[in-house]
């Protein structure tokens, strides 16, 4: 090839040569950076969770808007009684009268208490044994305590025994109460105990208890002369009274034919029941106590409380921060958690590592009390599943959130509650209400029994003769809890005016102290909570991994940009938004990356892998889901990429502006060769290698390795640094020199 004059060309080819160049690297740079912005529309912020960041509207304080009423306590019979369920309630019972000496308290008891899945036992299957056994403790209980039977729902079988030995009964207006003898015939034995207990505590007639046996049995009511109240008798004490010609009046309560049940609103008109109740709320108030009803487990103690505020979003390290302050606290001696929930936000998967914590062997001797301060929507309620208290604070409000998406299908989030209420109270269909809001919970009668309960739709699919029962209404889905439907389900235990009546209720004369956070994790939660770190983190990270490829070995751009990219994922590891699928993607995009720049010439196959498993890499771990499955999420992509655009224009502009100072400054004046100055040039020993390296223009020679664009080559017996001009050249090709600028030597690929 001729030479090129220099005195005509190197101007020009100069900036042939700098155009080249710069292409390249704004073509890399414009995308690598609009890149590494992407988190900034996605990542969602960590805000610190501080009791000095939290509104308290209801402050403790010494004022209390509790009514002055007696103070009230409930026990939960689970129907059927069978094994040694009637122990417990034994032992519970002692634990009151222990921590109530020298009072006669009201105790609820409450027969048919929920499962944790909307149901309860009718009481049918209730062993007699066990049953007489439960009778003759409460009957001993009079000294020492009003005993009030509770009645939501339809009770049978044996069951109706230790009803019959408390003191009172209320009972829902549309339950019954009956057909003792249901599970066998009532023999002697069973009759004369049945007729024992009834007569020691008088809340029910005999004539009426033996119609519940004795299917031949029947109950009139007669008004006797000379006699103020009515009279419930048999058919021979009615025959009798008759013959003497006593009766004003009768009226036939049950004619025979069968074992006889009675509803709600009979037993409370003939005024054998206190009143109707549906409710332990409203059962309270029939009893005329607070209707804030203590558990045994309240029994004022010697408490050591901890309080955690959960407001705001609840990211995977505030969960961890959460469990490692709490299991510290629990090792420590504390025995009881509040949890104050005022409007925290949480997705399924963070809510339920929470309340598996709640319940788990760590905390199973701890008391845990949930109040709900402020309207609670989404998945975070599920922590009430752990709970063994719950408590709504004056107008606060729970429910789903209308506007969250991905927090899994109907099917896979009972089955999650499910495995959270196991052995609770919590109602599963109002649980799983909360969670989405395309979950409705409806009420259904069974056809045979009678019996009301609330299901949603998978469950009822899911229930033994599904068929048998009957839909009646929706009570639940789509917006937030009725607090009536609450109550009456257990999904809250009370309502009151501020958090000191659940305090006072325990025996706390101050407000629990908040969970501190150790420096550590305060530190850490700082820095996850900064939104613009990780974004800083990536393009730094790839400004030094480029400006290490235009130098051999691995300096301070290597190590830097590894420092980078490990901060990245950290902080995106925090906000629970990395897993390895995410690393490995970017590890393999960079390796892809350097095998089109070191080991294959040209911008080909690997180029575009790598950079799309780098993009993908990166929009994975700046948010919750991997593919898009909803309406919401497809528009979080599309704005995801519309500030991928945005961002790589600016990047790009900024480049244009800002590349000659750039080249010129302190840190990336290394990135690129820069020709001699004239103070170089004017020195002796440079002027004579420059005339001796002037005698290399025009002669062809091979590359010893790939020019990117500088590199090796040899021309004769020597090996000398020399400069592409237009594209990538691989090592071995042949080349000619174009143009020596004093110790810079530019080649050109020879042409075949």
């Amino acid at each position: 090839m001729d030479s090129v004059p220099h005195s005509a060309s190197s101007a020009a080819r100069q900036t042939v040569i700098e155009a080249s160049r710069f292409r390249r690297w704004l073509c890399l740079l414009c995308v690598l950076v609009g890149f590494a912005l992407i988190p900034a529309a996605c990542v969602r912020p960590l805000k610190a969770q501080t009791a000095a960041e939290v509104t308290d509207a209801d402050a403790f304080s010494d004022s209390s808007t509790t009514e002055d009423l007696p103070v009230g306590y409930v026990v939960d019979i689970p129907l059927p009684i069978v094994g040694d369920r009637d122990a417990i309630v034994a032992g519970q019972l002692e634990a009151i009268r222990s921590g109530t000496e020298g009072t006669r308290p009201t105790v609820i008891l409450n027969f048919g208490a929920e499962t944790g899945d909307g149901t309860g036992s009718s009481g049918r299957g209730s062993q007699f044994e066990r049953c007489l056994a439960l009778a003759r403790d409460l009957i001993d209980w009079v000294p020492h305590a009003r005993l009030v039977a509770f009645v939501p729902k339809n009770v049978e079988g044996h069951a109706v025994l230790p009803i019959l030995a408390c003191e009172e009964l209320i009972i829902a207006s549309d339950a019954t109460l009956g057909a003792a003898a249901i599970d066998e015939p009532a023999d002697d034995w069973i009759m004369t105990s049945y007729q024992n207990v009834s007569a020691k505590r008088g809340l029910l007639p005999t004539a009426i208890v033996r119609t519940m046996l004795d299917p031949e049995a029947v109950a009139i009511r007669v008004q006797i002369q000379d006699s103020a109240t009515p009279e419930t008798v048999g058919k021979e004490k009615a025959t009798q009274l008759r013959s003497t010609g006593a009766i004003e009046s009768e009226d036939s309560l049950w004619d025979g034919g069968g074992l006889a049940s009675y509803t709600g609103e009979q037993l409370s008109r003939y005024q054998w029941a206190l009143g109707n109740a549906s409710s332990l709320l409203d059962a309270a108030k029939v009893a005329k106590i607070n209707t804030s009803l203590r558990s045994v487990s309240q029994l004022p103690r010697d408490w050591k409380p901890v309080q955690v505020t959960l407001a705001g979003e609840l990211s995977n390290v505030r969960v961890n921060q959460i469990i490692r302050g709490l299991t510290e606290q629990v090792e420590d001696g504390c025995n009881l958690i509040l949890i104050r929930l005022r409007g925290a936000k949480a997705d399924m998967i963070q809510a339920t590592r929470l309340a598996e914590f709640l319940e788990s062997e760590i905390t199973k001797d701890v008391y845990r009390l949930v109040s709900i301060e402020a309207a609670t929507q989404g998945p975070v309620g599920v922590v009430l599943a752990a709970a063994d208290e719950v408590v709504m604070v004056g107008n606060a409000t729970i429910g789903p959130d209308v506007e969250a998406v991905g927090n899994g299908s109907p099917e896979s989030i009972h089955r999650t509650i499910n495995e959270l209420a196991t052995g609770g109270v919590r109602p599963v269909p109002l649980l799983a209400a909360i969670c989405s809001p395309e979950i409705l919970v409806k009420e259904f009668v069974h056809q045979d029994t009678g019996e009301r309960a609330i299901f949603t739709d998978w469950q009822i699919e899911q229930q033994a003769g599904a068929d048998r029962w009957l839909e009646k209404r929706t009570v639940a889905g789509g917006k937030d809890i009725d607090l009536d439907l609450a109550v009456r389900y257990r999904l809250i235990d009370s309502v009151d005016g501020t958090r000191q009546s659940a305090f006072g209720r325990l025996g706390l004369e101050q407000e629990p102290p908040e969970l501190k956070l150790s420096w550590i994790d305060a530190g850490v939660q700082l820095l996850a909570s900064q939104t613009w770190l990780p974004r800083l983190l990536m393009m730094i990270g790839f400004f030094a991994l480029m400006a290490e490829l235009s130098a051999p070995g691995i300096g301070v751009g290597g190590f830097l940009s590894a420092f980078c990219f490990v901060g990245f994922f950290w902080l995106e590891g925090l906000n629970g938004n990395v897993e390895a699928l995410e690393v490995v993607l970017f590890i393999f995009g960079l390796v892809a990356l350097g095998l089109e720049l070191f080991v294959i010439p040209g911008f080909g196959i690997f180029g575009i892998g790598g950079l799309l498993m780098l993009l993908v890499s990166i929009v994975l771990a700046s948010q919750t889901f991997v593919l898009p499955t909803n309406s919401a999420q497809l528009s979080q992509v599309a704005v995801n990429l519309f500030w991928v655009a945005c961002l790589a224009l600016g990047g790009m502009v900024g480049l244009l502006l800002m590349h000659r100072r750039l080249e010129n400054s302190p840190l990336l004046r290394w990135v690129t060769l820069e020709p001699p100055t004239p103070e170089m040039l004017e020195d002796r020993d440079g002027i004579e290698a420059t005339r001796r390296l002037e005698n290399l223009l025009g002669q062809n020679g091979i590359t010893t390795t790939r020019l990117n664009p500088s590199g090796k080559a040899q021309f004769g017996n020597s090996v000398v640094s020399v400069v592409g001009t237009g594209n990538l050249i691989g090592e071995g090709i042949p080349v000619t020199v174009v143009e020596v600028r004093g110790p810079l030597i530019l080649v050109e690929e020879v042409e075949a």
